[in-house]
């Protein structure tokens, strides 16, 4: 019994280090990292797809008004009678002075002096010619201040409410080069507002206002010349496209002049709506530095290329396409070369 006993005790023992042992192996082996093994690459259908991109900045209209007429006449403003903006032909009111009328004439010399009887020169001509136009005068234009002249002088005196005198004061007429014009007056020309003599109050409103868009020197980069621009209004979208760019050192800006697609207006005909006057006008102008394309769109990352710049995907089997990157952007490329529905790999990236 006691080597019975003895053989047993041996056994127990042999088998408890056994199981230390192989329990210890156990517990100092690593434990086997999941992610450790898995596929390479997994599969892409390719499909049909658009890619485009722009950015938006702010452009601001500006119209680029040109003193083109002196006042002559001294006195309080007591009524301003054109619209601002508004088309204006030869014998309008532009204001009053002393309730007495500023009208409009054609012509190069400004009115600096009285017209009366005797008196000549090129303003005497304007005078006719606006008398001629106004159907008061229908003798020779001669620039010859005479008696037909005087009686017609009269005659439109008489119509404006004023006395006949015959004599066209000094601050009766305001000339301009070229009539009929689109005009305003200068904003600071108000009701009771004291003139001198010699202000530039009347503006040539230009066809068409500036537009522009600022950008500081790092946005300069992101903008090709050559994109197509779409300002937004209240009620719509006006296409446009870039004209020059002027660099501004001074303010440490690129200035991006616009116009129409065929170099008209921005606003097309609307510019008097929605173009203020005075200061300047904002809208929001979307840059296109990436026109839309459509066409077989797949993950940039499913493509490789070779220091040639020679780009091509992987199929399912292992076999490679060459293909052609048309348009990429926010990591989606647009190419040709695969047919939409074609499988191929797309790695997967190593964590």
């Amino acid at each position: 019994m006691g080597i019975l006993r003895f053989l047993i005790l041996l056994v127990f023992v042999v088998l408890v280090g056994v199981l230390g042992f192989w329990a210890g192996r156990v517990a100092l082996e690593p434990p086997e990292d999941p992610l450790a093994e898995g596929p390479e690459s997994v599969s892409y259908v390719v499909e049909v797809g658009s890619v485009g991109r722009a950015l938006s900045f702010t452009a601001t209209a500006e119209w680029d008004l040109v003193e083109a007429g002196l006042n002559s006449a001294s006195g309080v403003v007591t009524s301003i009678d054109m619209e601002p903006g508004a088309i204006v032909a030869a014998g309008a009111t532009l204001y009053t002075v002393n309730l007495r009328p500023v009208a409009l004439a054609q012509g190069a010399v400004p009115m600096f002096r009285a017209l009366e009887l005797k008196s000549a020169g090129p303003d005497v001509g304007q005078l006719q010619a606006l008398l001629s136009e106004l159907g008061f005068y229908s003798g020779e234009v001669d620039g010859e201040f005479g008696s037909s002249t005087r009686t017609a002088v009269r005659a439109w005196q008489e119509s404006l409410g004023l006395n006949s005198t015959g004599v066209v004061e000094a601050g009766d007429i305001v000339f301009l080069s070229e009539l009929p014009a689109r005009l305003t007056l200068d904003p600071g020309l108000t009701v009771g507002a004291r003139l001198g003599g010699g202000e530039p109050l009347v503006l040539v409103v230009p066809d068409a206002p500036e537009f522009r868009i600022s950008l500081a020197p790092e946005q300069a980069g992101l903008v090709p010349l050559s994109a197509q621009v779409f300002v937004t209004y209240p009620d719509g979208v006006w296409e446009a496209e870039i004209t020059q760019a002027v660099e501004r050192p001074e303010f440490g800006q690129l200035d991006l002049l616009l116009s129409g697609p065929d170099g008209s207006a921005v606003c097309g005909q609307e510019c008097g709506d929605r173009v203020a006057l005075e200061g300047r006008t904002s809208f929001r102008a979307d840059i296109v530095v990436i026109p839309e394309t459509t066409g077989p769109l797949l993950p940039v990352g499913a493509i490789t290329t070779d220091p040639a710049n020679d780009a091509w995907v992987t199929l399912v089997d292992g076999s490679t396409i060459p293909i052609e990157i048309v348009a990429t952007t926010s990591g989606l490329a647009v190419v040709e070369g695969i047919d939409p529905g074609t499988e191929i790999l797309l790695p997967v990236v190593e964590q």
